[in-house]
């Protein structure tokens, strides 16, 4: 029989294929021919962790008949891939008697002149995904708005990197774990959220990409102990949500704002980076130190045979903490790991010294100056034995600077003065 699913349901194929595990041999996907509804229904990954979709054939498609059959999941991954962008996804089942044995197609090879053949051998049908799919129809869910489900994605995004991320309906509130560490924040006014909810960095993903697939405006959620399900009219999707019990149990840890700057983090970067990379000495060290006197940051290297120090722009502070000096000591791989690329204003970027209730502190660096919660967190730990150092460092450059100032100011009263008297000249 040949089999033809429409070019423009590529994106939701690929939705649901996202759940295989190429590293594995044994993971299958299961294929339903249904003759009466003219429809092919497509399961994959490993129950409960599985996704499916039933796609309507095109009408092209000939010799369909009722089939069930299981194959290969790394054949099905790779299905969209061999066709191109506007081309339809076309394959032949073969059969012997109720039987399917293979699946073929022509793959049309645009990085060279030449097609292939690709044929893959069949197998019986994965009775665990059958049950599946029993399950998943009879599965209680809670409808909500796509619109909804779009804003809880764009919210959750906003407090990425995260390992588990709660929504809770009933106080309204945003649970965000990182490091193992818990963080709360409010939900906005204006997110009225129907349904409690857990997520994590991949279900983000995933799910926004499902929005963007769907036609229709609402999507099921069930979340059932470690898993949690969406439904759309095209696609039915479940997620691992393995150690959630653990992240309910967990209380946020209460901390203080100890410092509040806002910085031109490119070029703190910048000069991490490049001590990191041109002196070995430092970099082996995995040490930096993070002074902050009220308008006034610094990165700083204090260490035989090295004495750097390198003041970074503030265009902010906390009023609070104006003339308090403080010396931080900070890895310059935890900092290095933070991507200016996610920063709304890399220039512009508001550090925070967090101190929690265990007495452990952490650099917080913001998404964008709105934030509540950090983009990301550092270890970072208050060492002030260098800070006379850091400071006469400081006081040394400003000195420097300001000798070089008067300097070049003296040099140019004295051009500008020769130039008047030369003028005079030319007068005469």
């Amino acid at each position: 029989m040949k089999i033809k699913i429409p070019s423009n349901k590529k994106a939701l194929f690929e939705s649901i294929t996202e759940v295989i595990d190429t590293r594995y041999f044994d993971n299958l996907a299961t294929v339903l021919i249904n003759k009466k509804e003219e429809s092919i229904t497509i399961i994959a990954g490993k129950p409960p962790l599985c996704s499916h979709s039933k796609f309507t054939l095109d009408k092209s498609s000939s010799h369909v008949k009722d089939t069930q059959f299981s194959i290969d999941g790394s054949f099905i991954k790779q299905l969209p891939n061999y066709f191109s962008k506007n081309e339809d996804i076309e394959f032949s089942v073969h059969t012997s008697f109720s039987n399917a044995t293979s699946v073929e197609l022509i793959h049309k090879d645009t990085k060279s002149s030449e097609n292939a053949l690709r044929r893959c051998e069949c197998v019986d049908v994965y009775e665990a995904h059958l049950a599946y799919l029993k399950e998943s129809a009879q599965r209680p869910t809670s409808t909500v708005s796509k619109a909804t489900i779009e804003r809880v994605i764009y919210e959750a995004k906003q407090n990425m990197p995260l390992e588990l991320c709660e929504m809770n309906a009933e106080k309204q509130y945003c649970r965000v774990q990182r490091d193992g560490n818990v963080e709360e924040v409010h939900l906005p006014d204006n997110l009225n959220l129907p349904v409690s909810m857990v997520l994590t960095e991949e279900i983000i993903r995933e799910v926004d990409n499902v929005c963007k697939a769907t036609e229709g405006d609402e999507i099921e959620v069930a979340q059932q102990g470690e898993s949690i399900t969406f439904k759309t009219p095209e696609v039915t999707v479940t997620y691992s949500l393995a150690g959630v019990e653990e992240f309910y149990a967990k209380k946020p840890l209460k901390f203080i704002n100890e410092k509040h700057v806002v910085v031109d983090f490119l070029a703190l970067k910048n000069e991490v980076r490049h001590c990191s990379a041109e002196y070995k000495t430092i970099k082996k060290s995995d040490n930096a130190l993070l002074y902050l006197s009220g308008d006034k940051a610094a990165i700083a290297f204090i260490m035989p045979p090295f004495e750097f120090v390198h003041p970074i722009a503030v265009t902010q502070t906390c009023s609070e903490t104006k003339n308090s000096e403080s010396l931080y000591r900070f890895s310059l791989k935890a900092l290095l790991g933070i991507n200016i690329s996610d920063l709304t204003q890399a220039e512009s970027t508001r550090l925070d010294i967090l101190k929690y209730e265990n007495g452990e502190r952490k650099l917080g660096v913001y998404f964008s100056l709105e934030n509540t919660l950090p983009h990301r967190t550092i270890s970072i730990e208050k060492d002030e034995s260098q800070l006379p150092k850091v400071a006469a460092l400081l006081e040394e450059l400003n000195q420097s600077q300001a000798g070089t100032n008067a300097r070049n100011t003296k040099r140019e009263v004295q051009e500008d003065l020769f130039g008047y008297i030369m003028d005079k000249e030319k007068e005469y």
